[in-house]
């Protein structure tokens, strides 16, 4: 079955319908039309559709003129999951042979929910972002220049009876429920299900999406159960503590730009 656009973005049908309900109530304009075969754009959406799509490429024009003016500053993004600590290491590192440029942290949330229109303003609000990205959709539209890898733990609550292990073995997860990325984006935690799934069927794999954000740590906290995590990501939830495992997953880390990168970043 192949996906619709909703999915490839990670977002649901009834998340673009609140959207659009929202914008008709705040336009007190009908956009679209909805009937048992789907939704239709109404004459006045369809015109607002089409004057959006100017808009937005003349915007992007500005930026791109904008952006060209201040060639000399780099943008880069930074969230709780993915921090930009291993990059500003590096740029410290080489910045005597690069004093012509500047770096800029811009922050930016962590909600699962919107991370993809994150990804999305690569080259617009960020220049560079930094983390574990192997994910098949990301991939799909932005690049990536790997750094270094991350090591795959698990996270669980300090009160956990595993948590007084300095290192777990596969058989400490037999019967105890392991949350998990869904399968089918990522190579490294698909490879990783299948093996657990063949060889290991005593562990209980539960499915949590694509991507985490800080309710994901929450819930491994709440429910006292374990996480799937990286050791970058060991000081992210104060009740959770961060385990290795006697396995040698890993997921590989880098710079995240886009495709074409701006000229500024090809000559950095």
């Amino acid at each position: 079955m192949k996906s619709t656009k909703t999915q490839k973005m990670y977002i649901t049908l009834i998340s673009v319908m609140k959207q659009i309900n929202a914008l008709e109530e705040h336009l007190y304009i009908k956009l679209v039309n909805r009937t048992h075969r789907g939704i239709k754009l109404t004459v006045q959406g369809q015109k607002i559709y089409d004057e959006a799509k100017i808009l937005i490429e003349n915007s992007d024009n500005y930026l791109n003129k904008i952006q060209e003016k201040t060639s000399s500053m780099i943008h880069i993004g930074s969230s709780f999951l993915n921090s930009a600590k291993e990059f500003i290491d590096l740029w410290h590192s080489i910045q005597t042979l690069i004093q012509r440029y500047k770096l800029r942290g811009v922050p930016y949330g962590g909600n699962h929910d919107k991370i993809m229109e994150v990804y999305q303003s690569l080259g617009i609000k960020f220049d560079f972002l930094i983390g574990a990205f192997n994910s098949n959709p990301i991939l799909s539209f932005a690049s990536c220049k790997q750094l270094g890898t991350y090591n795959v733990c698990v996270a669980l609550p300090r009160s956990h009876p595993l948590a007084k292990k300095k290192k777990l073995s596969i058989t400490d997860l037999y019967n105890e429920k392991l949350l998990c990325v869904s399968s089918g984006d990522c190579l490294n935690i698909d490879d990783f299900r299948k093996n657990m799934q063949m060889f290991y069927p005593q562990i209980i794999l539960e499915d949590v999406g694509y991507f985490y954000d800080l309710d994901t740590f929450n819930r491994c906290e709440e429910e006292g159960c374990l996480l799937l995590t990286l050791d970058a990501w060991d000081l992210i939830h104060p009740s959770l503590i961060t385990l290795p495992v006697d396995w040698s997953y890993q997921m590989p880390y880098g710079l995240l730009c886009q495709k074409i990168p701006q000229n500024k970043l090809r000559n950095a």
